[in-house]
Order: structure tokens, then sequence, then C-alpha cells
């Protein structure tokens, strides 16, 4: 098992664009059985958060604001985290899956495709008309 310390701190060049092969882990993970697992830990959080809302006591005023605010910050974080993977994993994709170039037919070429495939429209010479 790897060692992985908890976060607690901005790190340098986190605020930066991912690298292609971050971008890849994350649609894997995205991808894999783990994800739900992931997102359903994060909101366990952002339910205790709630708790804590709900069980403080409500004559403390200061307490039930600070608590709100913490409860509704857990929620965006978690959403926005969400929209975030997707954001990337998009832009990863983007990159990836370019479709092939596609010579245009020339007018012959045309001519033959619809030999080929009778359904497919005759093609047009501005000139001369149909060909």
């Amino acid at each position: 098992m790897r060692d992985n310390p908890i976060r607690e701190e901005r790190r340098f060049g986190v605020t930066s664009q991912l690298q292609p092969h971050q971008r890849m882990h994350l649609l894997a993970m995205r991808e894999s059985d783990a994800w739900p697992d992931l997102l359903d830990v994060m909101e366990m959080v952002c339910i205790e958060r709630e708790t804590d809302l709900i069980n403080t006591d409500p004559a403390d005023k200061e307490r039930v604001l600070e608590n709100h605010k913490m409860a509704k910050a857990a929620w965006l974080i978690f959403t926005h985290m969400q929209l975030k993977v997707d954001a990337e994993i998009s832009l990863y994709t983007a990159s990836v899956a370019k479709q092939p170039p596609v010579p245009e037919l020339s007018a012959r070429d045309m001519l033959i495709e619809n030999i080929l495939d009778p359904t497919r429209p005759a093609p047009i010479d501005d000139s001369y008309g149909a060909i």
C-alpha cells in the first residue's frame, strides 16, 4: 500500500494545468468501480457537516450560522469537484479522440460512389449540371 499523506497545504504547481497522463488517470478512476465509492465517502463528509448543523443548539445563533456555512461549503466543494473532474476528462478525450481527416471526393470519385451506392444523391457540377 502506498503512503498517501494528507494534504493540508497548497503545493507549488497544483494550480497550473494537469498533464495529459494525470487526465488519463482521472478518466480511469471515473470509469472504475471505485468512483461511486469515492463519491459515497465524500457525500458522507457532507452529511456529517449537515448533522453538526442539525445538532447545534438553536439558541447559539453564531454556531448555527458557522455550521450552516460549513455544510453549504461541503456540498459546493463536492459538486464542484465532480464538475472539475468531468471537465478535465473532457479536455483529455478531446485531445486524444481526434477524427482522422477525410479527403474530399473529386467529382469522378463522387460519381463512382454514386454508382456503387445508388441511394446517394448524384453530384452536381456547377458548370455542366448533373454528371
